[in-house]
């Protein structure tokens, strides 16, 4: 081989791992999801409720969903507000490629200065085993007061509880969330059912006149921030914690299509993902997958045609071809060619989705004698 030809090979080397890296790097930072695209329901379904965008594969009604588990509804009050319902009375506030957000759902428990319980109010909730939802790990199991033990019973019987106390009002700290007025617990991956327990070794009587009340929930970690003595409930108003909980702190749900894996899903008739898209196997342990599309392209993998390309390849004046590395190529008007070497001539242009920089690279072909 010949220093020409050499050049010629290094060059050409050097444009594919460029183009490999950049394309890793899109895909780390990629921001389209099912729910931004110029389709992203089936024809003549509605988008949006209220300010909630419905993306397929879920829908609202029975013909614009894939199945009935991804029906949703969308409710209209007296004073012409919407809100976005899954099953009976769970509000949907978001839809993401791999999760939902719903409306909380806060335990509590609240006594009188003897110590008698004037107030109680214990959350569960249950997804039937065929549902495509279940609680996310980035939820926390939180319980909050000066006097209080708080569990979840999961399935099999299994017990994830946690003890909070404080004796006066200098062992509350803000931001601390630590066993002091307020502790956390993780949750198992794939759960779907959970049911809440209270109870109190004292009765709140020795901590009565600064926290009569506590309080349990599972909701987004992140959403939540411990904020001392105003979540102990008694020095605002008795609501004050369950208002700004319901208002701010959402429960997230992993969602997936069915109960079969990737190789499972591909031999049936059934199947979700549309063209220009792949399979990605669900985390949760419960089995189910959903779809992506593939990279260059963007959109909602679920709908007929949803993955919209990205890539934009031509070849130089003079020169024939599709310009795709792993099309045509680019031909040269000489007759005296390798068409192995084809791949390496001309422009491609690659415009990653959501990326406002572009990778441009140039190669000259060379005869090989």
């Amino acid at each position: 081989m010949n220093p020409k030809q050499m050049v010629l090979l290094a060059c050409l080397y050097a444009c594919v791992l460029i183009l490999t890296l950049t394309t890793a790097q899109t895909n780390t930072n990629r921001t389209y999801t099912i729910s931004k695209g110029d389709n992203i329901t089936k024809p003549g379904c509605t988008k949006k409720c209220g300010n909630i965008t419905v993306p397929y594969p879920f829908g609202i009604g029975s013909d614009c969903a894939f199945n009935m588990q991804f029906e949703l509804s969308c409710n209209t009050s007296d004073d012409g507000s919407q809100k976005l319902i899954l099953g009976i009375n769970i509000m949907v506030y978001d839809i993401s490629d791999t999760e939902l957000r719903v409306e909380n759902s806060i335990s509590w428990r609240c006594y009188n200065s003897s110590g008698a319980v004037i107030d109680e109010s214990l959350g569960w909730t249950r997804f039937i085993d065929s549902s495509p939802y279940s609680f996310s790990v980035l939820n926390r199991f939180t319980i909050v007061g000066c006097d209080d033990y708080g569990s979840i019973t999961v399935p099999n019987n299994f017990e994830y509880g946690c003890n909070v106390s404080c004796t006066s009002r200098g062992d509350v700290i803000e931001g601390e969330c630590m066993g002091k007025g307020c502790g956390q617990k993780h949750i198992p991956k794939g759960l779907k059912y959970y049911n809440t327990t209270m109870s109190s070794t004292e009765n709140h009587t020795d901590v009565w006149s600064f926290n009569s009340c506590g309080y349990a929930f599972l909701g987004e970690a992140d959403r939540f921030r411990f904020q001392g003595l105003p979540d102990l409930g008694d020095d605002l108003y008795a609501s004050y914690f369950y208002d700004r909980i319901q208002a701010s702190v959402p429960i997230v749900l992993d969602w997936a299509i069915g109960s079969l894996t990737c190789t499972q899903a591909l031999k049936i008739e059934n199947y979700a993902c549309s063209e220009n898209s792949h399979c990605i196997d669900s985390d949760t342990g419960l089995g189910g997958y959903r779809c992506s599309c593939n990279t260059g392209y963007h959109g909602n993998p679920y709908l007929n045609q949803g993955c919209q390309g990205s890539y934009n390849c031509s070849c130089p004046h003079g020169y024939t071809g599709d310009g795709k590395k792993d099309g045509r190529g680019c031909i040269a008007p000489s007759s005296k060619q390798f068409p192995w070497i084809k791949f390496s001539l001309g422009w491609c242009l690659y415009i990653p989705s959501g990326w406002n920089n572009l990778v441009l690279f140039q190669n000259q072909e060379k005869e090989i004698d």
